[in-house]
């Protein structure tokens, strides 16, 4: 009898959703994700264009280095830039930091249900039973309104930035564009720090 994998995929999305996890969910974690991929692809083209060097024949720098100093290379920007550009630039390495962190928490976090029909959260390196010597500090990903919503528009206007970037130096507008998206950009930034923050606000009673 041949596989069913329909009905089985079916079955793995119907467990899915026992722990929570809506079609709605589902679908926007699958959006972010793809986003930020899209995303971090491009950012890595973006650095090789402010970086001014020719990576044809020899392996990109980027490949070595972390995402902490990807993001503070997109935020020391160019020099050839204008003013207005680099100040945006720095302002969407700090959206990203944020972002990659939710992202990071999304991923490889655990999955957690806090009350019956409540949308879970993931967490990244929970302090549990009272374990010692985790040194790497906790972190949430949560998925109920609006977050999911915030997260998507903050990496696809971070997406629509390190396009233009790639493009700065041979498209004549590409700087103008950059310096028109200070809006989507700084909206990036709020919509990131909001989710990467919300478990602060939570544990002192501020949300």
């Amino acid at each position: 009898m041949p596989y069913d994998y329909p009905a089985r995929s079916l079955d793995i999305q119907a467990q899915l959703m026992m722990f929570g996890l809506r079609p709605n969910h589902l679908m926007l974690i699958g959006a972010f994700i793809t986003a930020y991929g899209l995303f971090e692809t491009t950012l890595e083209r973006a650095l090789w264009t402010l970086s001014e060097k020719s990576i044809e024949g020899v392996r990109p720098f980027t490949e070595t280095m972390n995402t902490e100093a990807q993001f503070r290379m997109l935020g020391e920007g160019n020099s050839k830039l204008s003013g207005k550009c680099n100040a945006i630039l720095k302002i969407a390495a700090c959206a990203a930091e944020d972002l990659n962190e939710y992202r990071n928490s999304l991923v490889h976090g655990y999955i957690l249900t806090l009350a019956p029909d409540s949308v879970p959260s993931f967490m990244k390196n929970p302090h549990w039973h009272g374990a010692t010597g985790r040194k790497k500090p906790v972190g949430d990903a949560y998925i109920d309104e609006p977050i999911q919503d915030l997260v998507l528009i903050a990496v696809w206007n971070l997406f629509a930035l390190v396009r233009q970037i790639e493009l700065v130096f041979i498209e004549p507008d590409a700087q103008r564009t950059i310096e028109a998206m200070e809006n989507d950009v700084n909206r990036a930034k709020s919509y990131a720090s909001e989710a990467r923050h919300l478990r602060s606000l939570m544990n002192h009673e501020k949300y």
